[in-house]
């Protein structure tokens, strides 16, 4: 299974994106206007970054300052692990595992197209196996009646 389930399952919603220049308190507004924890930061089409709810709570902590006058590309991180649609879910959750992050931006080329949380990722799995656990018992019940008939 790929990411593009997700990705799919997930068209037609507003895409968490945002810009470097706006405020974090802006950011903030936007994650919680949207029910995320993170926004892609993207600037020209491109994808320039990503800030996380951990990170505004971050900026309020260490700043004391007014988050409306705090711009995003200040505490946004630069360095975007990232994936494409095609990617696996365990191998999405694998990178996310190894940098100890909870989101990953995917992207098709330069262009961030979603943002994909652990959570997503995990129920994504569970629902999958369930799915296989369903058919497996199936096929036993099946087979147990042909051998009982």
């Amino acid at each position: 299974m790929t990411v593009r389930t997700i990705v799919d399952a997930h068209r037609g919603r507003k895409s968490p994106f945002c810009t470097s220049d706006i405020s974090v308190f802006d950011a903030a507004v936007e994650i919680a206007e949207l029910g995320v924890n993170a926004l892609a930061v993207v600037d020209d089409g491109k994808l320039a970054g990503i800030i996380t709810d951990h990170d505004i709570i971050r900026a309020l902590a260490d700043t004391g300052a007014d988050l409306g006058e705090i711009r995003v590309s200040e505490w946004m991180t630069p360095d975007v692990k990232t994936c494409t649609p095609d990617s696996k879910l365990s191998d999405a959750l694998n990178i996310m595992a190894r940098y100890g992050i909870r989101h990953l931006v995917v992207v098709e080329g330069d262009a961030p197209v979603a943002v994909l949380g652990a959570r997503d990722v995990l129920t994504r799995i569970h629902e999958n196996d369930e799915l296989q656990l369903r058919v497996l018992q199936d096929i036993a019940r099946i087979s147990h009646a042909t051998q009982v008939a």
